[in-house]
């Protein structure tokens, strides 16, 4: 017989020293929100079960809509090359972000719109503009500078999304379609945000 009094077991994953998010943010129970600097969760941000925003080597800022799906990973994976002249910049997702399942975005900014499709690696110190696509399992290299509606598939072969650049009424059903989407997981998914 297990004994309801008994004592539970903690995390040893360290609790970000300064964590400020939003009251509109849904959560599910097993995602993770670790680290030792800030994290800053804006508003109607959901997080899946088991995505895991990290804060360990350098601060991150999820905007406005950014939705991480099961296994994503948002964060600074390593801290430098040891010499002390860590990385300090940290992660910035845009308003409207998406990172799919298994996903890892280590970028310094990620701008408005852009998806990280399943298995997609987006490495660190990369800047990637608004509207982007890194197709499923492509791969990022670090310090790389990707352009508004650039298109990155097979490996780091590189495309322009002429359609969306051209047509702002597109732009504007990719938000609204974003939203709806966020209104679902608001009906769909039990929210955890009290655990934070």
């Amino acid at each position: 017989r297990t004994s309801t009094t008994g004592k539970r077991t903690v995390s040893a994953l360290p609790k970000p020293t300064s964590l400020v998010i939003d009251p509109s943010v849904i959560i599910a129970q097993h995602a993770a929100v670790t680290g030792n600097y800030p994290i800053t969760i804006g508003p109607n941000v959901v997080l899946h079960p088991h995505a895991k925003v990290s804060s360990v080597w350098a601060p991150v800022v999820l905007g406005d809509g950014v939705v991480l799906y099961e296994r994503a990973f948002v964060g600074v994976v390593t801290g430098g090359n040891g010499s002390g002249d860590e990385r300090r910049e940290g992660a910035w997702l845009g308003r409207n972000v998406v990172v799919e399942t298994g996903a890892i975005v280590e970028a310094r900014e990620v701008g408005e719109g852009t998806v990280v499709e399943a298995g997609g690696r987006v490495g660190s110190g990369v800047v990637v503009g608004k509207f982007c696509t890194i197709t499923a399992s492509a791969v990022v290299p670090p310090d790389s500078k990707i352009p508004d509606f650039t298109v990155v598939y097979s490996g780091f072969e590189r495309r322009i999304d002429g359609i969306t650049k051209m047509r702002p009424d597109i732009q504007s059903a990719k938000r609204a379609m974003h939203m709806k989407h966020i209104e679902v997981f608001r009906r769909l998914m039990p929210n955890n945000i009290a655990k934070w």
